[in-house]
């Protein structure tokens, strides 16, 4: 499998580490997992409410945990985003709205950030949450989005936060190399906020291999008892808001997303 973000084999130990549940069943790390200072962006840490305010106690508690505790490093840095919603908004103002969160490159960045932002059960109505592979924007016209596409399905509000964290673990984990084609990759996932089921979205670098992937196999498995609602495929260049850009600068620009 191809990939653009000089991946590196997953170590036994952080594999360990990322699969490790705890006696409740959960993916949730100890309020005792420890958060590096490269975790953060160095342009913004924006933990927020749903609104899109900060949140000064959660970016308070987050502070007081950077500590370097033992890194257990991922093959791939990923980085969190949050978007806020604007009706009928222009491809300026989705980036106006889109806020960096935290880049993360250990399972301890990962659980650290993970415990101290919004999760999807949070969010506003028809706002989203990203996690891309490095610095991979979350537009469709970013260049290394363009000619690829997403799968994507609904689930009940009930099941949003399991999923989101299900797929999370799996993205961190590397689980999806095995699920694409050697010209493929896996760049991230969103999930967006609706009145009575959430969508998600993953994104992937080709679409025009997309028929030879097992994504929708694999997540299926993973999450047996959860009902994926309507599945498809859907390349981004067939949206009718792309826009075309001619240069990286403007992809961060004009760019528009889910």
């Amino acid at each position: 499998m191809s990939s653009d973000t000089n991946a590196t084999t997953l170590p036994t130990s952080t594999r360990s580490v990322t699969n490790a549940r705890n006696i409740n069943g959960s993916w949730r790390a100890s309020s005792s997992q420890n958060l590096n200072n490269s975790a953060l962006s160095e342009e913004m840490t924006y933990f927020s409410t749903s609104d899109g305010s900060l949140d000064s106690d959660r970016q308070k508690k987050l502070e007081e945990s950077i500590k370097t505790s033992n890194p257990h490093p991922l093959a791939n840095q990923w980085t969190f985003y949050l978007f806020k919603y604007v009706a009928n908004a222009t491809p300026k103002e989705y980036e106006e709205n889109l806020k960096k969160v935290a880049t993360v490159s250990t399972v301890q960045n990962f659980w650290a950030v993970y415990n101290n932002i919004i999760g999807p059960d949070e969010l506003s109505s028809r706002c989203s949450l990203h996690f891309m592979k490095s610095d991979i924007h979350p537009a469709w016209e970013d260049p290394r989005n363009e000619n690829g596409g997403a799968w994507s399905f609904r689930v009940t509000k009930a099941n949003t936060v399991t999923v989101w964290r299900e797929l999370l673990m799996m993205l961190i984990g590397e689980q999806f190399e095995d699920c694409v084609s050697k010209d493929d990759d896996i760049y991230g996932i969103t999930v967006s906020s609706r009145y009575n089921s959430d969508i998600f979205n993953i994104w992937n670098k080709n679409s025009a291999v997309s028929e030879e992937a097992k994504i929708m196999e694999k997540i299926k498995d993973a999450l047996a008892s959860i009902e994926l609602q309507s599945p498809y495929y859907k390349a981004h260049k067939d949206h009718a808001d792309f826009h075309k850009v001619d240069t990286p600068t403007s992809a961060t620009v004009n760019g528009k997303g889910y």
